[in-house]
């Protein structure tokens, strides 16, 4: 008789165990590791969720958004208690939110937004603000002139708000004909070898030649830089965001003028601290509501940066974003 009340307690804290684990249990979706950067935001958010005492289960949906809805499926079957998806195709993305909401399971947008109310929060840097660092950057330096436009993909809600902030800043100077914009280009994702080709091809038959080229992140600057005529390499004002590796040696090398910083460390840890209060049920502060169409979202958007060749030791690199030794020919 003791013997069965002794496994039938053990059994009982097993489970409790189980469950606690369990509940602490957060999934993460990635995109994809296009861009160096998404290895750190994993890191830091996966680092922080284990120091507040949860797990985390990773999948990787490698730029399939109907991959990502099935991972989504597989996490939510798995019990976790929090979703924080980086959306491939923030429209598809839309199926993921109904099925958290169908097993009432809170659902974070990480860095991009899922077009749904159901999201619990959207937690990114101010994308507009991004675009418009990037153009008024390089209006200050060329108020005249031609500009060649190359844009991420519009499945990215992102890419849609770095245009937009761009043309708030860049359209006075284009409607008093200061400006002309020779092309607007809309990649179909945000890897270097589409900027690329399709920048190889502008050159191939445009007679008009660029003074400035806004380019929507580092990889797609670095595609740019790729197929620029010697002629034109280091002579013209180039733009990027995310700070990555390549971008800061670019501007190093005095081949891209400036990228956009937002602090990978500060957005990963908000994004893991919310996710673990929603797995203990606790409310989350701090949000103000943004609006989006139709759409209302609960939302916290961090302040980006402007980086260049003169303020980029006291930025990225006193924050460890990259380190002094991950670059050559270092000024």
């Amino acid at each position: 008789m003791k013997s069965t009340l002794y496994s039938t307690l053990i059994a009982i804290a097993f489970f409790i165990t189980c469950a606690q684990l369990q509940a602490q249990t957060i999934g993460l979706v990635m995109d994809s590791y296009v861009t160096d950067r998404w290895y750190k935001d994993q890191k830091f958010f996966t680092d922080r969720v284990k120091e507040l005492g949860g797990e985390v289960q990773i999948e990787v949906a490698y730029g399939d958004p109907d991959q990502q809805v099935r991972e989504c499926k597989s996490l939510i079957a798995n019990g976790v208690k929090v979703l924080v998806v980086v959306p491939v195709d923030g429209q598809k993305a839309a199926e993921i939110a109904e099925l958290a909401k169908a097993a009432n399971i809170p659902l974070i947008s990480y860095d991009r937004l899922i077009l749904s109310k159901d999201v619990a929060m959207y937690l990114s840097y101010d994308n507009e603000k991004v675009g418009e660092l990037q153009a008024q950057y390089a209006l200050n330096k060329i108020q005249k002139g031609n500009y060649l436009m190359v844009h991420g993909p519009v499945t990215d809600n992102n890419a849609i708000l770095f245009r937009r902030g761009q043309l708030k800043v860049l359209k006075p100077a284009i409607d008093a004909k200061k400006i002309v914009v020779l092309e607007d280009m809309i990649m179909e994702d945000w890897g270097e070898l589409g900027a690329l080709m399709r920048t190889d091809h502008f050159f191939s038959y445009s007679k008009e030649k660029p003074d400035v080229i806004i380019a929507a992140n580092d990889a797609l600057a670095a595609g740019v830089i790729q197929a620029l005529p010697k002629a034109l390499q280091g002579k013209l004002l180039i733009t990027g965001q995310d700070a990555d590796v390549a971008g800061i040696q670019h501007i190093i090398d005095g081949t891209q003028s400036m990228t956009v910083y937002k602090p990978i460390k500060p957005l990963a840890y908000l994004a893991a601290e919310i996710a673990m209060n929603l797995a203990k049920g606790k409310p989350v502060t701090g949000g103000t509501k943004m609006q989006n169409g139709d759409i209302s979202i609960n939302a916290i958007l961090l302040t980006p940066m402007a980086v260049d060749i003169n303020n980029y030791k006291e930025t990225v690199i006193k924050d460890g974003h990259i380190l002094m030794s991950d670059l050559t020919n270092k000024k």
